[in-house]
């Protein structure tokens, strides 16, 4: 089940506190996604929802909202194989009725609720429950360690993402809106802004999840950084060390390591010895311990070496010749 259908699930089984909170989230749903159908003298107000348990959800509110006459239809839609419930209302003088207990009876245009200048809600218990509802009409979300994280609620007109965008400034949460397809969106994608969402909508159980998914990210991405951190340390030791070797034949080469000084000659035949040691762990193995930065010294010596026995090398050569 993906993580939209959880978190939809979860908020219908929300129990409303309060009869202006139940509108509230109903106004958002019919906003949203709400037809409304007139031929002749015949008014059919209607929503589609796919899952069972969202349609119980509406007609419980169409039912507190005074809508007496609210059906729940099964449809089965025969190109996609999905079936989908329709939650409607009949009656041109229910729909008046409910659309003013609603607050939208300001002229809904023919075959659609459009043309509405929604409001943001006053009380604050409201303003969750509307954007409770807009996001169960219209909300998408994922969440997971590997792509990250998306909240978008489609608005449809861009009025009523801008009235969706003003309602979430009421808590503090910022979003942006885009275009697409001659929709508006209204769209998140930092974590913790759609945690304060999840938070203002009371999903507590989706709250959980996502934060599981971000903990989960976050140790991934520090457990990624360590490892290239170490890898990166390990070669690097393997090219000092492998130089090192280098530095080590050729002055054996020029000048034999019997005629370095007893340190020099100490830390050659430590390195040759441990290969695969890095300097700190080289100065541990000397007795008494050496630092890091004395076995640095010492292989700078051993370097200044090899550049004045090749230089002697050439200088030699040159008077041959």
């Amino acid at each position: 089940m993906s993580f939209t259908r959880q978190a939809k699930l979860e908020l219908v089984r929300h129990e409303e506190r309060a009869f202006c909170c139940g509108r509230a989230e109903l106004a958002a749903l019919l906003l949203l996604r709400g037809y409304l159908t007139i031929r002749g003298r015949e008014y059919l107000l209607s929503i589609e929802v796919d899952h069972i348990a969202l349609a119980r959800h509406l007609f419980c509110l169409f039912k507190a909202a005074g809508a007496g006459s609210a059906v729940v239809l099964k449809k089965h839609e025969r190109r996609l194989g999905k079936i989908c419930y329709p939650v409607q209302v009949a009656g041109r003088n229910n729909i008046t009725s409910l659309l003013h207990e609603l607050g939208l009876n300001n002229g809904p245009a023919p075959d659609r609720l459009t043309g509405l200048t929604p409001r943001v809600p006053p009380l604050r218990c409201c303003r969750r429950s509307f954007l409770r509802g807009a996001f169960l009409a219209g909300g998408s979300l994922s969440a997971s360690a590997g792509s990250g994280y998306h909240l978008e609620i489609n608005c449809g007109s861009r009025e009523l993402a801008m009235v969706l965008r003003s309602c979430l400034g009421k808590f503090n949460i910022q979003s942006s809106i885009r275009r697409r397809r001659g929709s508006f969106f209204l769209y998140q994608k930092n974590s913790e802004a759609i945690a304060d969402f999840l938070r203002v909508i009371e999903a507590d159980s989706a709250l959980l999840r996502l934060e599981s998914a971000r903990v989960i990210r976050s140790m991934r991405s520090q457990i990624n950084r360590l490892v290239n951190c170490e890898t990166a340390n390990l070669e690097k030791v393997v090219a000092t060390a492998q130089q090192q070797l280098a530095l080590i034949d050729r002055l054996e080469r020029r000048i034999g390591l019997e005629n370095l000084s007893p340190a020099l000659r100490a830390a050659a035949e430590m390195r040759r010895r441990y290969p695969e040691a890095s300097l700190r762990e080289l100065g541990r193995m000397f007795d008494p311990p050496l630092s890091k930065s004395a076995m640095n010294y010492r292989f700078r010596q051993l370097s200044l070496l090899a550049q004045n026995a090749d230089q002697v090398k050439s200088n030699s050569g040159e008077r041959k010749a």
